[in-house]
């Protein structure tokens, strides 16, 4: 069985203001280049799971006797 998560502590003081000002400045780590290579694998995946689904639509209805498209 799952243990409970634990409620999110609240920072207060030094360590909140530190916390807030890191939140502030975070900076993107991601070049174009790679935000480029991440944005392919998408393209891909999205495409791999439009031609999974096109497929078992296709199981589908060869199952039920209809034609497929």
């Amino acid at each position: 069985m799952a243990r409970p998560i634990r409620e999110t502590p609240i920072l207060f003081g030094e360590d909140g203001r530190r916390f807030e000002e890191k939140m502030r400045n975070a900076k993107c780590t991601v070049t174009p280049e790679q935000y480029a290579v991440m944005y392919s694998h998408y393209k891909s995946v999205l495409a791999s799971l439009e031609r999974g689904e096109i497929a078992r639509k296709n199981r589908l209805a060869q199952k039920n006797g209809a034609v497929a498209r």
